[in-house]
């Protein structure tokens, strides 16, 4: 079954920003969609979070799958695929504005960002693809190309300044759409 997962993060939802704009133009390529949500997202539990996302993605990964995570969904969804006992082999892996250390501007997620443990040797996909802001004020590029580095891959930077967010006009991401269907 052709599967595609979106991630959100901090302080967003299932209806926010560009994730249902994706899960639309997916269908005619035969690709159902799960936005998974994630409890509380303004006050994020990493329990809540990592069960959330064991709820919807075990069983449901295969060689037709794409994940897109975003910001703090980039970390959680990295952490939870470095868990998996033999995770298959997956058709792609979405990181938009992505970090996996501490921020300076986010010291409330400190203590979700220390427990999770990213083994990028446990996360098998076919194609790992970074995308971040030149201009990010909420995660900086250069977090960004720390995740690309673990995977041994160049972070696709957009002229944007912002984080991707519908309130910056992001209610589409023709970028990420357009990178997607290289690998359909």
């Amino acid at each position: 079954m052709k599967q595609l997962f979106i991630i959100h993060g901090y302080q967003a939802g299932v209806q926010s920003h560009w994730f249902q704009w994706l899960s639309d133009k997916m269908k005619p390529y035969g690709y159902n969609t799960n936005i998974v949500y994630l409890p509380n997202s303004k006050n994020p539990s990493f329990d809540d979070w990592q069960n959330a996302l064991k709820e919807n993605l075990t069983g449901n990964l295969n060689q037709n799958t794409v994940i897109v995570a975003h910001s703090l969904g980039v970390i959680t969804t990295l952490n939870y695929l470095s868990k998996i006992n033999n995770m298959p082999l997956i058709k792609g892996l979405f990181l938009i504005s992505g970090f996996i250390d501490k921020l300076e501007n986010l010291p409330e997620l400190d203590d979700f960002i220390e427990q999770c443990e990213i083994n990028p040797n446990k996360i098998h996909s076919r194609h790992i693809y970074s995308i971040a802001a030149i201009h990010d004020p909420i995660v900086n590029i250069t977090a960004s190309n720390q995740v690309s580095q673990c995977f041994g891959i160049r972070t696709h930077s957009i002229n944007h300044v912002g984080h991707f967010l519908d309130n910056e006009g992001y209610k589409t991401f023709n970028e990420l759409f357009e990178q997607i269907l290289k690998i359909i």
